[in-house]
């Protein structure tokens, strides 16, 4: 049975995912607006940490063999990625390099094939992923010892730190973010006591996470050991609190049913976001619209429309299924 909180988790992290996408791209860089910043910075400081805590906990709590968990990322992220890669690239190739948000398209098909390949391309998240469950797999056993993640976790701080992980096959991304994977390993037997204590501390929760942000990603005080380790924590919890509180809710409301089918198909809602960058060129070249704010909002809007679209479509569709990562 599903854990509708874990699905409106997912749900909210792909929406602010949507958000700070709105932000970032071209034709025009809202970014430099000191709010846009504010934002981006405050999403970016956890948002995608969160996705691999969730992703470490529900590794967690399967059970199946090395060969059916090797078989089953194969089919369910590293098929996908290339899929959707494949789609990308050829965009890239069709459509005009001022349209794009990767810099790779500018040396070709052999920079984006690369890029795709050894790089993890423009859906690094995914490709990320599935490096860290090849390297993990064969060690599952080993992580059901606390104390061997809690070295783990450590060492991989201090490499972080050390910054001689090489870019090639994202190790870089993947000794960093396999910290709060396997983070989220450990909250196994203690997720349920979590909940409880978010749900009754909730006021403390947005307090402390409002405080890191107004203190540390305006850069007040600059460490960043708390920026890159301690306020990823801290924005999931928060967002993890909004989840828990939204699941009480879920029957009598349509937006928490919404949030929640975003996170139960939050891989397709990552995987489809090539979409967004010839909506927002529409809306800044072809509308001329140049209100930030109308912006940010209307390519957000017009994205979750879009991709719902295609989500709806392409689950329907058979030959799709394994491609698309159902």
């Amino acid at each position: 049975m599903r854990d509708r909180s874990l699905d409106l988790g997912k749900g909210l992290a792909i929406l602010f995912v949507y958000i700070g996408h709105s932000i970032l791209y071209h034709p025009i860089n809202i970014g430099a607006i000191p709010w846009c910043r504010v934002l981006a910075d405050m999403i970016t400081s956890f948002n995608m940490p969160m996705f691999f805590i969730i992703s470490g906990y529900l590794f967690s709590k399967t059970r199946k063999s090395t060969a059916e968990l090797y078989k089953g990322k194969t089919m369910r992220i590293l098929i996908p990625y290339l899929f959707t890669m494949l789609i990308l690239v050829c965009a890239k190739l069709v459509l005009p390099t001022s349209m794009s948000y990767n810099t790779a398209a500018e040396g070709g098909l052999k920079s984006l094939i690369m890029n795709a390949l050894f790089y993890g391309g423009d859906r690094w998240f995914v490709y990320t992923l599935f490096i860290m469950f090849m390297l993990l797999i064969p060690v599952r056993g080993q992580l059901k010892n606390k104390w061997f993640d809690i070295a783990v976790i450590g060492v991989l701080t201090v490499v972080y730190f050390m910054k001689f992980m090489p870019t090639i096959f994202a190790l870089e991304k993947v000794f960093y973010y396999m910290v709060f994977f396997i983070a989220g390993y450990l909250l196994d037997k203690h997720y349920p006591a979590i909940k409880a204590w978010s749900l009754k501390f909730w006021w403390f929760v947005y307090f402390v996470f409002l405080l890191a942000n107004i203190v540390f990603v305006r850069q007040l005080c600059h460490f960043p050991f708390v920026f890159r380790f301690i306020l990823p924590f801290s924005g999931s919890l928060a967002v993890m609190t909004m989840a828990f509180q939204l699941e009480k809710v879920i029957d009598k409301s349509k937006v928490a049913q919404y949030i929640e089918y975003c996170g139960k198909y939050s891989l397709q809602f990552y995987l489809f976001t090539f979409c967004y960058p010839l909506i927002r060129w529409g809306i800044v070249s072809v509308l001329h619209i140049t209100n930030p704010f109308v912006i940010l909002s209307s390519v957000f809007v017009l994205q979750l429309i879009t991709i719902t679209i295609i989500v709806e479509v392409t689950r329907r569709i058979k030959w799709l299924k394994i491609p698309c990562g159902y």
